[in-house]
């Protein structure tokens, strides 16, 4: 079993793996597309909570000069798609034993190695049927950016937004710092993952990726084990995470601001050096949280059995509440918070609901002309005033038949 290898094995054996599918016949006349794997992995398992990038692949494996277009130029994406129709050749012929597969989900240019079962799962349509029990019902909302496992450097070219001065006052100065933007959407099948072994993992164990290891230590039932490990390898992001990367692209495009979207499962501490970073989604979606929890009044709140969500008041004000709990269908809350990063050096902001629908409403809330004001009154601002670090709690009401409806509950200018 994979969970009785210790760090070193389990890296020694990828490493065999890896050095067998290369001298394979499937890949025996292509020496450009055998450096590809060899670079591909090597990056993979030294650096794992690293992004891939594009242009990275194009200068190391393929000798295009630094700063190369990338929009012109698709060699890269081409070659990757035929390196992961080589990969399913080996595994389909000579490697059609190996207990483990090595797969480049679409999208990505980071290989996962994977155990054949869940492999072998994932080819049998009913398997989602059979497993749908285990299964949180608003975790399984697969969204097409998934295509940014590996991370997508982009400009956002979009119709101009209608005149919002008071927004564009406030991001001019979130975006302010001259970095690029790196936009941070959450991990929906880590929620899964996390709902199936029973525990929320924490963000050393999230950068370290084992989750086969994770899987095999915790899951008794095979079959179930095999689903834990074939959903966790799947990159994937809520629905509701893509809408808020489309709103925020709409800010840094009109700022004129190159804009980074990176999935939680590729993201690393170097981008909150040169980016300003925006994070969204839930903790349990979104273990980059977990670096700012200790900094915040309103900290996150996780319980697993039963489950309940929720904020908790670290230093409650008279007429705040110790605890604002989430209720199931009827209410939910919001933090926003804009801060520092670890070195003052460049910005963060925090977009973390207790589902998907409230961290929806925080996103409504940061880009809407009619809530900026508000914002500004309650933090006591005069109109022309810069605005502080801050963080604002949000209650969400989920009316029946209705879009859901917010308002600010509680804030705080932090001390930094």
């Amino acid at each position: 079993m994979m969970g009785s290898l210790t760090r070193n094995e389990r890296a020694r054996d990828d490493q065999a793996l890896v050095d067998r599918v290369a001298a394979g016949t499937a890949l025996q006349k292509s020496n450009r597309l055998r450096e590809l794997l060899l670079f591909l992995c090597r990056r993979a398992m030294s650096d794992p909570g690293t992004a891939m990038h594009e242009q990275e692949i194009g200068i190391g494996v393929f000798g295009r000069q630094a700063g190369y277009d990338t929009a012109l130029d698709t060699l890269v994406r081409v070659q990757v798609s035929q390196l992961r129709k080589k990969l399913q050749q080996h595994f389909a012929s000579e490697g059609q034993d190996e207990p483990v597969v090595i797969e480049i989900p679409k999208g990505s240019y980071t290989p996962v190695f994977l155990d054949r079962e869940a492999a072998a799962l994932a080819a049998d349509p009913t398997w989602m049927q059979r497993f749908r029990g285990w299964l949180n019902p608003l975790t399984l909302v697969f969204a097409f950016l998934a295509a940014l496992g590996a991370g997508t450097s982009v400009w956002l070219v979009l119709r101009p937004a209608h005149s919002r001065p008071a927004v564009d006052r406030l991001w001019s100065q979130v975006l302010g710092t001259g970095r690029p933007a790196c936009l941070v959407p959450s991990d929906a099948n880590l929620v899964v993952f996390q709902d199936l072994i029973g525990r929320q993992l924490s963000i050393n164990e999230y950068k370290r990726a084992q989750f086969g290891r994770i899987a095999d230590e915790t899951i008794t039932d095979p079959e179930k084990r095999a689903a834990a490990k074939l959903i966790v390898g799947k990159p994937c992001t809520h629905v509701a995470d893509a809408e808020l990367v489309g709103m925020m692209g709409v800010l840094t495009a009109a700022h004129q601001i190159h804009t980074d979207v990176v999935f939680a499962r590729d993201f690393g501490t170097s981008y909150l050096e040169s980016h300003t970073v925006i994070l969204l989604g839930t903790r349990r979606a979104n273990p980059w949280l977990e670096m700012f929890e200790g900094q915040l009044n309103f900290r996150t709140r996780f319980q697993e059995a039963p489950q309940t969500s929720g904020f908790d008041n670290h230093a409650p004000l008279p007429g705040e509440d110790a605890t604002y709990p989430a209720a199931w269908g009827k209410r939910g809350y919001c933090r926003v918070a804009f801060l520092p990063n670890m070195t003052r050096s460049g910005h963060v902001l925090l977009i973390s609901g207790t589902e998907m629908a409230s961290t929806q409403a925080g996103g409504r809330f940061i880009t809407s002309e009619h809530w900026i004001p508000r914002l500004r009154s309650r933090l006591g601002l005069a109109s022309a005033a810069r605005f502080p670090y801050f963080e604002v709690l949000l209650k969400v009401e989920f009316p029946v038949a209705r879009a859901s409806q917010f308002d600010i509950v509680a804030h705080r200018i932090p001390k930094i």
